[in-house]
């Protein structure tokens, strides 16, 4: 065995003893015999043995004092999918509930979707849906993308920065929303790191030398701190905590501060035994440094939604502020480890699911379309840390997110409340349904018998999902048979477009197949998620007729040539050139691929539809790569042949990637003017600094197109430049 895993396999027994010294652990040694069979001739793009990354992602599970069948889990969560082994061998060699782990783990199979954000929410939605049944599943898949960050430099530039981009949009929000700091810290700064390289080593370097400016003055307060505890009697750790990098950029940008100018970059921890502790120490730092007004913050007598408990406290200092965080040890513990500190797997199936991920379970099958689906997700992660926390007519506490109102307020009650809700007291006084709730509001919902539902306005002014979700599903269910109709005739027809019956699709078990894919329990719901727009019918359909023609035999070559030939028939009709030859037709018809947007000058291949000729595809395509066995019989070699004396010219898009300046789009734009580019779609979104720009634009060839690349990069302030799909 490798030595690098030997010591590997070493140290994750080392850590599993520290917390569980006398438990056996031959369910452990079981796995890493199954996963390093298994893996043995396989290797990562790093060029390390494939079976590290598992080991890996086990110690990090360890680490998080995980049990057992989490551990297995990890150890074994890629064999069923990249080995020889299926699920039924580990069912059969770990029992049922590792087995349903590893299920939920297993990387989900790369499809051809419309787009792009189709296929990430329906990742997510199938993510989800997994975690929703047992949340160690998601504690796996954190670990998973944290070790995956840490091997990312295999990878090119574009995939570091995609993603990276989505370890900061869900990863580390997810390990956030399960209070795993030990997790989210290392997520966000790995994804920082390479999401933005210049601007990471810049801050980089200049914390780095404020830090080490600094580090006398936090010794000198911490050994201040811990002599004037002792002298209270007050038994206690004291330590000096840096802000994470990730956490001081964040800060930089929300508050549009420089560093110089930034309070708390660095802070000093507290741990001591209990809560009336924690109070104690709070006053005497507060007589014994002058505390900055509003910079206290109580998360134990109010804590966060994930569990976060501990007092935060801003002083002065010896010449600047710095930051006092107050908490017990198992404050500590559970702010490190979150939901991993004190979950209790043993218990039943209803206390192994996370009230929050049911509430995400209920967006994605009620609600929403991919897209929604994604940004409200992103939405709901990103904005989950700023929350406000209001009080009933009871004295109970209701925590909502940052800007929400008296109907979020109502939704998160009873969705009976909110929609029998005319009105809201707020503090004793009527307020409008818009009005924006603060820390500390005791708020009342003023109802009535005669109201028939809530009004479509609301999706307009509320926060949070669990209000849009419940509104939304009462629209759904107040018209529920016009949608059931509206989306079977949709799904039909789509079929029919296809040239095949609808019926004819869901035969041989393919119903329960479609239903299971797009999470659906019956028919009249996967009708009514189409009728409400919430899923494509085109997506559906075409699942079902990729499952379909998987059971045909191969068509001939014969058949092949056939389905050209009649294709191309068709073409010459229409005395057009499509600037494509195939060996033996010549010129024929043909579509070029949304997904890739060839070129002349490019690589290319011809995949034969039925019925639709010819769909050219650039051979680097994702989808021709990723493509399926039974559908590679379809494909076919093509050339491009464009008369040369004649001026055609083809679709494509470039995704600019430049620093978000002032004139920096007029300077785009002139130059595709001077170019005399032809510019079909333009689209920019900014992410703080930095400018995205997406430009569908018609030109000749891919030596015109790199040419005009070259171009655009002599621009000041615009970075990577790159082809996208349309």
């Amino acid at each position: 065995m490798d030595k690098a895993v030997q010591d590997l396999y070493d140290k994750l027994i080392a850590e599993i003893r520290k917390y569980r010294p006398d438990t056996p652990l031959e369910m452990i040694e079981r796995a890493f015999e199954m996963a390093y069979e298994g893996h043995f001739f396989q290797f990562r793009k790093t060029g390390e043995a494939y079976i590290i990354h598992p080991l890996s992602i086990a110690i990090t599970l360890a680490e998080l004092r995980t049990d057992l069948e989490s551990i297995a889990a990890a150890i074994l969560h890629d064999v069923v999918e990249d080995t020889h082994f299926s699920r039924d061998d580990v069912a059969e060699r770990f029992g049922e509930e590792v087995a349903r782990l590893v299920d939920g783990v297993t990387k989900i199979a790369k499809l051809a979707y419309v787009s792009k954000s189709n296929r990430q929410a329906e990742n997510y939605r199938k993510m989800f849906f997994h975690m929703s049944q047992d949340v160690r599943v998601l504690i796996i898949k954190i670990a998973d993308r944290l070790h995956n960050m840490h091997t990312l430099s295999g990878h090119s530039e574009e995939k570091q920065r995609e993603v990276a981009q989505e370890t900061l949009d869900i990863y580390a929000p997810l390990a956030h929303r399960l209070g795993i700091a030990k997790l989210r810290y290392e997520l966000e700064d790995l994804g920082f790191q390479y999401s933005d390289r210049k601007k990471y080593d810049e801050l980089s370097r200049k914390i780095e030398m404020k830090q080490s400016e600094r580090q006398e003055i936090v010794e000198q307060i911490m050994k201040e701190i811990r002599a004037r505890l002792e002298k209270e009697r007050i038994k206690a750790r004291v330590e000096g905590r840096p802000k994470r990098l990730y956490s001081i950029y964040k800060k930089m940008i929300s508050r549009g501060k420089t560093l110089e100018e930034m309070f708390d970059i660095y802070a000093v921890r507290i741990l001591v035994e209990n809560d009336d502790e924690c109070y104690k120490v709070l006053g005497v730092m507060h007589d014994m440094y002058t505390p900055i007004p509003g910079r206290m913050k109580d998360y134990i007598g109010m804590k966060k939604p994930n569990g976060y408990r501990s007092i935060h406290t801003t002083l002065m200092g010896p010449g600047e502020p710095f930051e006092v965080q107050i908490r017990t040890h198992e404050m500590h513990a559970v702010a490190e480890y979150g939901i991993a500190a004190h979950w209790k797997y043993k218990e039943s199936d209803k206390a192994a699911k996370d009230k929050w991920l049911q509430e995400i379970m209920d967006l994605q099958r009620d609600l929403l379309g991919s897209d929604e689906f994604l940004d409200a997700l992103k939405m709901d992660l990103n904005a989950f840390a700023e929350h406000v926390y209001c009080f009933t007519p009871k004295g109970e506490i209701v925590s909502l997110l940052s800007g929400s109102c008296a109907i979020d307020y109502a939704y998160t009650i009873h969705s009976a409340l909110g929609n029998r809700m005319t009105g809201a007291r707020v503090n004793g006084k009527i307020v409008p349904l818009e009005h924006e709730l603060q820390t500390g509001d005791w708020v009342e919902i003023i109802t009535s018998q005669n109201v028939k539902g809530p009004s479509r306005d609301w999706l307009k002014i509320v926060k949070t999902n669990t209000a849009r979700t419940k509104i939304t599903q009462w629209f759904n269910k107040a018209s529920r048979g016009v949608n059931l109709r509206k989306g079977q005739e949709a799904l039909e027809a789509a079929a029919k477009a296809e040239n095949y019956a609808w019926e004819l699709l869901l035969h041989d078990r393919r119903d329960i197949d479609v239903l299971e894919r797009f999470n659906c329990k019956t028919l009249d719901q996967l009708y009514a998620m189409v009728g409400v727009g919430g899923l494509k019918e085109k997506i559906v359909v075409h699942h079902l007729v990729r499952e379909y023609e998987k059971t045909l035999p191969p068509p001939t070559d014969d058949e092949l040539m056939q389905n050209l030939i009649d294709s191309s028939d068709k073409h010459k009709k229409n005395k057009q050139s499509s600037g494509i030859i195939v060996k033996g037709i010549g010129d024929t018809a043909v579509r070029f691929a949304r997904c890739c947007s060839p070129l002349p000058g490019d690589e290319i291949l011809g995949f034969i539809t039925r019925g639709r000729g010819l769909t050219v595809h650039r051979t680097d395509c994702v989808n021709i790569i990723h493509m399926e066995d039974f559908e590679r019989r379809r494909l076919i070699e093509a050339e491009w042949h464009v008369d040369s004396r004649r001026e055609n010219n083809y679709h494509t898009e470039m995704r600019i990637s430049c620093d978000n300046r002032e004139g920096l789009l007029v300077d785009i734009t002139r130059t595709l003017t001077e170019e005399k580019v032809n510019v079909k779609t333009m689209n920019l979104r900014t992410i703080q600094s930095e400018a995205i720009i997406v430009v569908g634009i018609e030109i000749a060839d891919n030596e015109r197109l790199n040419s005009l690349m070259k171009k655009l990069r002599n621009i000041p302030g615009v970075g990577d430049i790159t082809r996208s799909a349309v």
